[in-house]
Order: C-alpha cells, then structure tokens, then sequence
C-alpha cells in the first residue's frame, strides 16, 4: 500500500515517525510524507520515505492569519487540507497516516474529499491535557486569550470525533487507549497501542564512549529532556541539599528562557548551584553517552492528566542503556518500573522520597536494576513488538 503521513512538525526530527515510517517500509508499504519545512535546504528522501514540505513562512501575512483563524474556530486547516489533497491525489495514497489531533480533522476531510480512504489516527499525546497543562504555565493574558478562542471543551469535541471517525487509532501506553476507549466512546477494536519504545539497534550502533567532558565526578543523578514545571526538575534540586556532597545533578536538555532562569534561581536559592550541570541542548546521537556516564536516571513528572495517559521515550532509552532510573508514580511510568524491576518509584513531588533513594542507592549494588532494564526492552517493551503492532494495523486494510 500507499500510506500517506501529515505531519505538522519538522522531519527526520520526530523520532517516532521515523521508526513508524521504516516498520511500514519493512514491510513492503510505500511511504510518503507532508511535513513542514525547516531551516535551510533539506533532502526530497530520507531513508526511503518521499517528502514534501509546507513552506508556511513562505504564505503572505493575511493568509496565514485568516488560516490561523478558520483552525481556531473550526479545527480546520485550509492551507493544510488543500496541500494534503493535493498530495494524496498526485502519490496515489491509499491510507493517510496523521500524526497528531491537530490535523486528524483536515486529514478526515481529506479522506472523504477522495472517496473515503482509511484514515489512521496517530495520537502522540493526550492533547486537550497537553494544552490545559502548558496553557497553565503561560501568562495570565495567555490563558485568558486560549480559553477564549480555543476552550479545552473544544479541543475535547474535536478528540471525541477524531477517535470516533478515524478507521484505526493509534496510542502510545495503554492508560491512554484506556481514555480514547472508556472517554471518547471509541471501539475497542479500532484503538491500538503502539507505545515509544527504542529501536535497539539504533541506539547500540551509537557512541557511548567517552564521556562527555561536562559530566561533573561522582554519583550522577541525571534527567534527559526539555524542561518545564510539569516535568519536576524542581523536585529534583529541592532534593540535593538532603543527599551527600557527593552526588549531582545533570540535566541534559533546556527549555525556555523562563524555565531555565527558574531552574537556575532554585539551584541557588537551595544552596547547590555548584552540584547541578546545565549541558544545554544536546544532539539525539550524543544522549546515549550522558545515560550511560549516570548513575541513576530520572523521569520526576508530576502528576497531570497528560503526564497520567502518556510515557516518555527517554524512560526506555535510560532502560536500554542498563542504567538505573527513578520515577515517579505517575500513570504508566510507575507501573512498567514496577513490573519490570528497572529502579525505584517515588511519590510526585516529594523531594524527602527522592532524597531518601538516591542516598539509599549510593554506594548499594545497582546493577540488577540495569540489566532487568535491559532484559525488558529486548523483550515486552521493544520496538521490535511495536513495530509489528503498527503493521498490523495496516493488514486491516489490506
């Protein structure tokens, strides 16, 4: 088959999409995709996949504030459906793959406008959480605006019909197919799970040698990753002062200028400035090499109703590296910690539990929660298993 991707983001930057992509190559689907452009000249093929970019930039001020106002009011992308109609016809596309709320209700618009093709609706996140949540971090003006033009009940509708409309969906962890099923009155047969594990022989072939020259000494208590209040980075600084001299913070990543000011400020105010490393951003072939100099690995979320229906790609990375990790017991991440022995599980945002394991981890043997880390992504949680998942779904069509 044909299968057509939208993608309202840049490519290869999204991992997933580039291993859902290759699964569907492997087996023997052509794929072709419509993304944004980037910055500067990019290839028309990447790994096989034929790609075309929307240049929104390149549009006149006034037709991108008049698309910018039919989206918002109707969750309807006009620059977007007439590209991706366009392309579906031209590339003879017999499924399109949209990955994301954003676009699902162009690309079902798309659909019908063809004679009805499969749609298959890729759902990356919790979206009307994912907005509540970052709305909350915004300005008192910035929310006032969005809840205004965009109320999350609308981005909630625009869900329940994606989910009902699209002929499969397709999730990352099963608390979310467990939303899309029991909230959005989805089929149980159409909502699928297809989580974020690693492609084990992407992440062997890259360098883990030698460490980076901005890992300080010590015990290494590290998080990978933007940054961001619901992320609980501040519960990991509030943690140090309460640990011994020999253990830091490496956190490797950034976020905004705001965040990371905050981030700083609280290292500070905490006493433990000189125990905490900002790397900055840090290329995705370079990351294995940070894991890998840690000691214990985090993925600290508080508790939300995104961070509850979703689990991070970096949780299985940290896995697949043999390192150590601790959690908090938020949703998914809890429990596949848990069920596979790969680390330790805190309360959210209790910075004493966090204090507590990381001394109780210094200087204990810690390898078994590595290899059992290791032991479970070769097995339940491979991209291997996903992949096949994802294939699956498409022998629906077939």
């Amino acid at each position: 088959m044909r299968v057509g991707m939208l993608l309202r983001g840049t490519y290869p930057d999204d991992i997933r999409v580039r291993k859902e992509a290759a699964a569907l190559q492997e087996a023997g689907h052509e794929v072709y995709l419509l993304c944004l452009a980037g910055e500067g000249v990019e290839p028309a093929t990447v790994d096989g996949v034929a790609i075309e970019r929307i240049d929104w930039d390149g549009y006149r001020a006034s037709i991108r504030a008049l698309n910018r106002a039919s989206y918002l009011f109707g969750s309807f992308d006009g620059i977007w459906f007439r590209r991706a109609r366009r392309f579906a016809a031209v590339h003879g596309i017999d499924v399109l793959h949209v990955h994301d709320l954003p676009l699902v209700r162009t690309g079902l618009r798309v659909a019908r406008s063809l004679g009805g093709i499969p749609v298959v609706a890729d759902l990356h996140e919790n979206y009307p959480a994912a907005m509540a949540q970052y709305r909350s971090e915004r300005s008192l003006f910035e929310r006032v605006r969005a809840r205004l033009l965009r109320p999350v009940s609308r981005i909630e509708r625009a869900e329940r019909e994606a989910v009902r409309e699209a002929d499969a969906v397709v999730t990352v962890v099963e608390e979310a197919r467990d939303h899309y099923v029991e909230d959005c009155d989805g089929d149980p047969d159409r909502v699928h799970v297809v989580s974020n594990t690693v492609d084990l022989d992407r992440i062997d072939a890259m360098e883990q040698t030698p460490v980076p020259e901005d890992v300080p000494d010590g015990f290494v208590v590290s998080y990978v990753g933007a940054f961001g209040p619901h992320r609980g980075i501040e519960t990991l600084i509030r943690a140090l002062p309460e640990t011994p001299d020999a253990v830091s913070l490496l956190l490797v990543g950034a976020g905004s200028e705001a965040s990371d000011r905050r981030l700083r400020r609280l290292a500070a105010s905490e006493g433990v400035a000189d125990r905490v490393t900002f790397t900055g951003w840090v290329e995705f072939e370079d990351v294995p090499r940070y894991i890998a100099a840690s000691d214990l690995a985090t993925v600290p979320h508080r508790e939300t109703d995104h961070t509850a229906t979703t689990v991070p790609h970096k949780l299985f990375q940290y896995m697949a590296l043999e390192t150590p990790v601790l959690v908090t017991d938020v949703g998914p991440l809890g429990r596949i910690v848990r069920e596979t022995e790969a680390g330790v599980v805190v309360p959210p945002e209790d910075s004493a539990a966090v204090a507590a394991e990381i001394a109780g981890l210094l200087g204990a043997e810690r390898t078994d929660y590595g290899e059992n880390g290791r032991r479970a992504v070769e097995t339940r949680y491979s991209w291997a298993r996903d992949g096949e998942r994802l294939r699956q779904v498409y022998d629906g069509f077939a």
